[in-house]
């Protein structure tokens, strides 16, 4: 009689099939992966930039002197609003194709551009603005972390990083 009592035994997977679980951060704790944030935050930026320019060529062009007081356009060089309003849409822009690319620096545009206002908000002791911009640094600064050290990549991006609260 042969006794064919034999026990399977795991020999360990190898080191990449272990890391399966998310570890880059979420978005405030859960909503979605900072990836997502960034595109979301810097489409949400780009729009409001472009209603911007529209209304500063629209308000020059048509508005009374009321309405340019009561948007401040009196306080500024019209040819500065446009370069202002044209810088921001183009940091907006590369902030959004960075993020789509796994591309670390297109987001430090629009990184620079957050520091920039953040320091300008500061400056001019506008605390609300300057909550909004560093609030607006938080995804950027750890999406490009997370680039950088590699916990994010265009490999395991679907598979492994992905995470959303409403969206596919």
């Amino acid at each position: 009689m042969s006794n064919n009592n034999t026990t399977a035994v795991s020999m360990g997977a190898p080191v990449d099939n272990l890391k399966n679980v998310k570890q880059g951060h979420s978005f405030l704790g859960c909503l979605c992966d900072m990836r997502r944030a960034v595109i979301m935050l810097d489409t949400l930026g780009f729009i409001l930039s472009i209603i911007g320019l529209v209304a500063v060529l629209i308000y020059d062009k048509y508005g009374t002197e009321e309405d340019k007081k009561l948007l401040m356009l009196e306080n500024y060089d019209f040819g500065a609003l446009i370069a202002i309003y044209s810088a921001v849409i183009i940091a907006h822009l590369s902030g959004i194709i960075g993020s789509l690319t796994f591309t670390i620096c297109p987001i430090l545009i629009t990184i620079g551009m957050n520091i920039t206002y953040a320091v300008l908000s500061g400056l001019d002791k506008n605390w609300v603005s300057l909550g909004v911009y560093i609030f607006l640094l938080y995804p950027h600064v750890v999406l490009c972390n997370e680039l950088a050290r590699g916990i994010m990549t265009k490999e395991n991006y679907r598979s492994q990083e992905r995470q959303s609260c409403c969206c596919v």
